[in-house]
């Protein structure tokens, strides 16, 4: 049985709490623009998510730039409130600047990627910008644990496309059956990776219903992290790729 030699992470959602900051981020908005003010944090704050995926595929192809895409991301958002969109500028410069003060990472993030530095290869596999998370990597201080970053705007195709996680396995310098992907989303990480013909666990911090049991393990949290480095090295898991 081929042995685990380099284990993949998403990024966002997975090592970096996007989604605290995001909503940390709404939250100063709505507070700042009284427009907002009439839908609930709730309501809003699940808009503004539907809206980030939906412009999100450009971004990380590099179709799109980082800050267009924030811009129509708030017209579309005072749209949603039937609000003139005179101020989504002023308002996605306001998200910008509070979601970077409330980043932070996943408990347990930094110390499972210490866990398992040397002894296998750890990737990063995101759709993103390069620019983007590599500033988040350093600012974090996971950079030194990481082998390899892949970014869908380096490769020109998102997860779950099969050929970022190809370019993924290139990098790491392995094959698909000696390494593992964890990451948050069911579709983008574990469908993709496992498309790809790599064992994928499934990052569940909310506990949601598991999709399909079978097809991935999951896990709840990143800690203890030497339990879980020790989880994720096992050979058993070079056995779940994909056929």
């Amino acid at each position: 049985m081929p042995q685990i030699r380099a284990v993949l992470f998403d990024l966002d959602d997975t090592l970096i709490d996007h989604q605290h900051a995001a909503r940390s981020a709404t939250a100063g908005v709505r507070a700042r623009f009284p427009a907002f003010q009439q839908a609930s944090l709730d309501a809003l704050a699940a808009e503004h998510q539907r809206i980030l995926d939906l412009l999100h595929h450009e971004v990380a192809i590099g179709a799109r730039s980082v800050a267009d895409a924030r811009i129509d991301r708030y017209r579309r958002l005072f749209a949603f409130v039937g609000a003139d969109d005179a101020h989504a500028g002023a308002a996605a410069e306001l998200h910008r600047r509070v979601y970077q003060a409330c980043r932070r990472p996943v408990h347990g993030a930094r110390e499972l990627l210490a866990a398992l530095h040397g002894k296998v290869t750890i990737g990063i596999v995101t759709n993103n910008t390069l620019a983007e998370q590599t500033e988040k990597l350093a600012t974090f201080d996971l950079a030194p644990f990481v082998g390899a970053l892949v970014t869908s705007e380096e490769v020109g195709v998102a997860k779950p496309d099969r050929r970022i996680f190809a370019a993924a396995l290139e990098r790491v310098g392995c094959a698909a059956d000696e390494a593992v992907m964890v990451g948050d989303s069911w579709a983008h990480d574990v469908q993709g990776a496992r498309a790809a013909g790599i064992a994928a666990i499934w990052f569940n911090r909310a506990r949601a219903p598991q999709p399909d049991g079978a097809a991935a393990p999951q896990l709840a949290s990143l800690q203890p992290a030497g339990a879980v480095a020790a989880m994720l090295m096992r050979d058993h898991l070079a056995s779940l790729h994909a056929v």
